[in-house]
């Protein structure tokens, strides 16, 4: 069936009871550019449900649960909390990885952020989507403290994921 990939890692995200096996903690990092970050490097955790769903020759195994994310950047460093997923399919018509993500992110900025002044923090939800480990990340943020500065910034991102 062709359609495994995109009903299995649907289901990983929704983490039904007949599908879950286990708990499982699954460590990430990444490096990239953004805004209002600049160049940073990533850490995250995704700790929740695993899920290993396997039809003829088509395997998809995943994870799906709180996602906790630390940025630590040129320009500032960035706290997100949310939830999120990531699948390893192996199929005929597609091999690698995806993720998505929906978080809440706390950005504190310094030194030379982009797009914005040094001293400000942000608060707001993004979104993160990657595929054959390349990450995308959007949002837009909301000033909720410093002096002068942006009262709402987009947030954006690309990189790599390990």
């Amino acid at each position: 069936m062709r359609h495994i990939r995109r009903v299995a890692f649907l289901m990983a995200l929704a983490a039904p009871a007949g599908v879950a096996t286990a708990q499982e903690q699954a460590w990430s990092g990444g490096a990239g550019y953004g805004g209002p970050l600049g160049a940073a490097v990533m850490g995250e955790l995704l700790y929740g449900l695993r899920a290993d769903v396997r039809e003829d020759a088509e395997r998809v195994r995943g994870v799906a649960g709180l996602l906790v994310q630390v940025h630590a950047a040129s320009g500032g460093a960035k706290l997100s909390l949310g939830v999120g997923g990531r699948a390893r399919v192996d199929s005929e018509d597609f091999r690698g990885s995806l993720a998505a993500g929906l978080k809440l992110s706390l950005a504190r900025t310094w030194g030379s952020p982009v797009g914005t002044r040094s001293g400000l923090t942000y608060l707001g939800p993004e979104l993160d989507l990657s595929a054959m480990h390349v990450g995308l990340s959007l949002g837009p943020l909301v000033r909720v403290g410093g002096a002068v500065g942006p009262a709402v910034l987009f947030s954006w991102g690309v990189g790599v994921r390990f």
